[in-house]
C-alpha cells in the first residue's frame, strides 16, 4: 500500500523556459509542492492560487503588517499580502502576469526588487496524485533588495509551505 504525504515539501525548482524568461538573473528561487486534495483537483491554478492566497493565517499578515510599517519608512513599497488591492487583474493583490488553466504567474518589478510567483497545477497520472507547485523567484537590484532577501528568505520559507498546507486543510 502507497501512502501519500500530505504535508507541503520543497522541491527543485523547475527549469521551465517560461519561468527563466519571467526573471533572467534570478538570485533567488524556491518551490514547495502538496498533493491535492480530491476537492480541490478540478479548480484552475487561478482559483487555487486565490483561495491558497485568500486562507492566509493571522500570524503571516501580522508578519506583513510589521514588514510594511518597516519598509515603508525606508521608501519601499507596502506590498504584504495585499499589493493592489483594487486592481481587476490581480489575486490577494498580487498583479497577474499571465494565465492558463494549469498555472499562473504573479509579481512586479520595483526599484530594489522583481519577484514571480509561479503557481502550477500538475495533472494526475496513474499513481501519482494531481498536485499544486508555488514557486518564488526573486531578483534583487540594489543592496536594499539583498539585504531585504536576507532578513525575509527564513521567513519565507515557512510561510509558503504553511499556505499550502491551510489550503489542503479546508
Amino acid at each position: 500500500m502507497t501512502t501519500t504525504n500530505t504535508s507541503a515539501k520543497a522541491v527543485a525548482v523547475a527549469p521551465a523556459a517560461d519561468l527563466k524568461q519571467s526573471l533572467a538573473g534570478a538570485d533567488f528561487a524556491d518551490a514547495f509542492e502538496i498533493a491535492l486534495p480530491p476537492g480541490s483537483q478540478t479548480c484552475s491554478a487561478h482559483a487555487l492560487a486565490q483561495q491558497m492566497f485568500g486562507r492566509t493565517p493571522g500570524w503571516i499578515q501580522t508578519l506583513m503588517r510589521v514588514r510594511n510599517a518597516i519598509v515603508g519608512k525606508l521608501g519601499l513599497k507596502q506590498v504584504g499580502m495585499h499589493i493592489q488591492p483594487l486592481a481587476r487583474d490581480a489575486i490577494s493583490g498580487f498583479p497577474v502576469m499571465s494565465n492558463s488553466e494549469n498555472q499562473v504567474l504573479l509579481g512586479f518589478d520595483d526599484h530594489h526588487l522583481d519577484f514571480r510567483i509561479w503557481v502550477q497545477r500538475t495533472e494526475a497520472g496513474g499513481s501519482v496524485p494531481q498536485r499544486l507547485t508555488v514557486t518564488t523567484v526573486v531578483r534583487t537590484n540594489k543592496l536594499l533588495g539583498r539585504a531585504y532577501m536576507f532578513v525575509v528568505r527564513p521567513i519565507h520559507k515557512c510561510i509558503v509551505p504553511t499556505m499550502l498546507n491551510r489550503l489542503r486543510s479546508h
